[in-house]
This record gives C-alpha cells, structure tokens and sequence, in this order.
C-alpha cells in the first residue's frame, strides 16, 4: 500500500508539473469538477512532436460543452495553473470558429509567459458570434523544445450564465486590472502593449504561430531564447530576448517574412543572376593571364613539393623518436629509472603481475596494441586508447616487445 500511495503522489506531483489552462476551463481538463465528460489526467503534457494532437490535443471535435460566454469588445482573464514555467517563454491567446483548423490570434505575451499566471485579453470588437474555441499556447524558453496547446469552448456573444464570465474585473490582481485606456491594460513598467493605432479587421488578424510539431512551416524553437512571433497581432504584452525559432518551411503565420532556407536560396540565386556577366569576363581574362603563368608555377610547385616531402619525412622520423622515448620515460618514472631502456622491458626487480596490473592503466597507447609487464609474465590490450590488463601469457610464450614469442630457457 506504501507503494501505491507513493507512486500516486509522485504522479500527481508530475501532473502539477508543467502549466494548464484553468480559466477558462479547457476541454477535458481534470480541474473541471462540474464535467461529467471524459477526463485528462496528463494536461500539463505538452503536444506530440509528431504532432498527431495538434490542435487543441486532439479534443476540437468534442461535443460543444461551453465554459464562458465573451462579449465583442469586452476585456476577461485568463488563469493558468502550475508551476514549472521553463524559465518563461513566450504564449499566444487565438480563437477559432471551425474547431482548429484556422486560429486568430488576439493576443501575445513575449518573455515571461507564464511566469505570471494570469492575464486580461479583450475579445475584438468584430469577432464573428457563435460557438468558439479559445487557444492557448505556450513555447518555453529552457528544456526540450515542445509546444504546449489547451483550448476552451467558449460561447461569443449571447447571454452570460452558470460558471461564464462577463467583463469583470473586481477578482483580478491589481497588476492585471482592467483601464479605461485599453494600452494601459497591462502595467506598463512590467509588461508593454505595442501601440499599433486602429485595430486590424478580425478576419486579417494573423494565424497561430505553430513549432516542433512537424506542421506547416516546419518550425522549431531555439533552446535558451523566447520566441519573437514573426505576426504577434494587434495586443503584444512583454518583450522576447531574440528571434527564437528557425523555420525550413513556408506557412501563413510567417507573414511577409519566409523561411530561413527560402531567404538563403532566394539570396543565392539573386547573386548568382548578378554575378554571371561578370565572372564570364573575368574568367576570359583569367584563362589568357594563367595560360602565360601555368608553366612557371607548374615548375614551382614541383620544387616546393620536392621540399615538402623531404620536410615530411624528416618530421616523421622525428615523431617516432619522440614517441618511443616518451613510452620509455613514462614506464622508467614508474620504476624510479632513467628512461634509457625500453618501455616495455624495465629493470624486473619490481614488476610482479599484481604490480603491472596497478599502474598499466596510466600507459598511454594506441588502440590495438599489446603492452607487456617487465618480466614478459603478463600483458594488457589497448582498447580505444586505454589499457586492459589481460592477465598472464599463455604457458610457453612470452611478451615481448609488443608481441607474443615462445619463451626461450
């Protein structure tokens, strides 16, 4: 029973670890009491990198259960839960009226998302009415590169009642309080709203941004920095830190700007368009300047390659002397002698199998070789550049010089 109970606590324990939405309630989410639906006791997982749940972790086709009722032009809160944040990140509020397959965003929150925990968006003025759903989506700044998607039923338009909210603004933290100047909706020395003018038509807000799902854009995020959405929308609270994310493909949430390989091949061909007259001229002056000089610098090079392989070889024999002395040093330090014998055949006053085993192993070698004790009495094996004490030799043989011999006595 022990074991059961703690097995449990450590699951609720990585439940609670990561964030969800919890207000307001998303789809099959396990802190919804009032839901007689299915139950996901996993929420704070983030989607699949294949993306084989993306949107919405596979629920945007559930039966229509509503938890709020948002009004055009109104201003609500958003609360998230948890409480492993991944040092930030950056997150995006959309909604969607055709179960995920289009998102709009309308809002951004750049850099600390979702260190704090709750945050008031405003619904635009234009949003269609109707059965929506609200998404939101998390990109965080340290630990595996993931996205992380709840998304809410929410009614827009109609009549408010049960657990749906109106503009309400008396339960909220003071740092999140609602202003009659909607820029002034967050606080300015904490978080900053992008002062854009008039606010942009619902049907041209910009689509979702989407990462290292394996989806439109082929878009993943960068370890270590927040991700600057390339179309954050109209309501952008915070700042990012860099751009974030690296794309190899195209996708309406890119805007103008393309993919990172599409600028680079874009680029490419341009230069090359340009650069074509003008390497034909230059190559025609080259070929009538190297037809003049092709002989002389043929024979230099003949002379300087001469001198290389004689520099070469000289250096080669110099390595190998270097090398065998440098083995004969490092057994004679083991002994306490002068490195004037060779490596593997030091004075036998000390060398005992037992003894050889002990220091073979801060020899260094070559992966391969065989390295004899003193005494030729018992050997190790070089394996990826480390001794392995291979114990006695074989009865009638011996190690000698790198080598198994018939012992001679």
């Amino acid at each position: 029973m022990k074991g059961v109970a703690l097995f449990c606590t450590l699951l609720a324990g990585t439940a609670s670890a990561h964030m969800q939405m919890m207000k307001p309630y998303p789809i099959r989410s396990p802190l919804n009491k009032d839901s007689t639906g299915q139950k996901d006791y996993s929420y704070t997982n983030p989607l699949q990198a294949s993306g084989s749940d993306y949107p919405c972790k596979g629920y945007a086709n559930d039966p229509f259960d509503s938890q709020a009722t948002y009004q055009p032009g109104s201003s609500y809160e958003m609360e998230l839960d948890g409480s492993a944040t991944h040092d930030g990140g950056s997150c995006q509020l959309a909604l969607t009226y055709d179960k995920g397959k289009t998102f709009k965003v309308i809002e951004s929150m750049l850099g600390t998302c979702p260190t704090p925990k709750k945050y008031n968006f405003q619904i635009p003025s234009d949003a269609p009415t109707g059965e929506a759903l609200l998404a939101w989506t998390w990109f965080n700044k340290v630990g595996n590169r993931e996205m992380y998607m709840n998304c809410a039923m929410v009614t827009i338009g109609g009549n408010t009642n049960g657990n749906n909210t109106d503009a309400d603004t008396d339960h909220m933290p003071a740092e999140h309080a609602k202003s009659e100047d909607k820029k002034a909706a967050h606080p300015p020395l904490e978080m900053t709203t992008r002062d854009v003018g008039k606010k942009t038509a619902f049907s041209s807000l910009p689509e979702l941004f989407v990462a290292n799902v394996g989806q439109e854009g082929k878009c993943v995020t960068i370890e270590g920095e927040t991700v600057d959405f390339p179309e954050p929308g109209d309501d952008v609270i915070g700042t990012s830190d860099g751009k974030g994310y690296k794309c190899t493909g195209s996708a309406p949430f890119l805007g103008s700007g393309s993919s990172d390989s599409t600028k680079s091949n874009s680029t490419s061909k341009s230069d090359k368009t340009n650069n074509k007259d003008t390497k034909t001229d230059k190559n025609a002056k080259s070929n009538k300047d190297n037809k003049d000089t092709k002989t002389t610098s043929t024979t230099e090079n003949n002379k300087q390659n001469d001198n290389k392989t004689s520099d070469n070889q000289k250096d080669s024999n110099k390595n190998a002397t270097r090398s065998t002395t440098e083995a004969m040093s490092k057994v004679a330090q083991a002994f306490g002698t002068s490195g004037v014998a060779d490596s593997r055949v030091v004075s036998t006053e000390a060398s005992t199998n037992n003894q050889f085993s002990n220091y073979v192993s801060r020899w260094s070698c070559v992966s391969g070789e065989i390295l004899c004790s003193p005494d030729g009495y018992s050997w190790a094996m070089c394996s990826n550049g480390a001794p392995i004490y291979m114990g006695s030799v074989a009865a009638g043989m011996t190690c000698r010089l790198g080598a198994m011999v018939a012992a001679s006595w």
